[in-house]
């Protein structure tokens, strides 16, 4: 199974091991994040791709980063796994 660099939910990197999600068996998934996936299932379940989109905009932007950035960091949310 391919092991992803980020999440194909919300495009966090994935460079440790504690980063990654579980699936239903506990196991790291190879896909989304701890924050988007656990236990083999999506946190936010009902989220569309745009609502994805500025959550992960806000988190950046509480995070420090600037709008603009935060902006680019999601440009291309729509390309990733879940989304397509």
């Amino acid at each position: 199974m391919k092991e992803y660099k980020k999440c194909q939910s919300c495009a966090m990197p994935l460079k440790k091991i504690e980063d990654r999600g579980t699936e239903k068996n506990l196991d790291k998934s190879s896909m989304f994040c701890k924050h988007c996936y656990q236990e083999g299932e999506f946190i936010q379940k009902d989220f569309s791709v745009d609502e994805m989109k500025l959550f992960v905009k806000d988190k950046c932007i509480e995070m420090g980063f600037p709008k603009f950035l935060a902006g680019m960091f999601v440009k291309n949310l729509h390309k990733l796994e879940r989304w397509k």
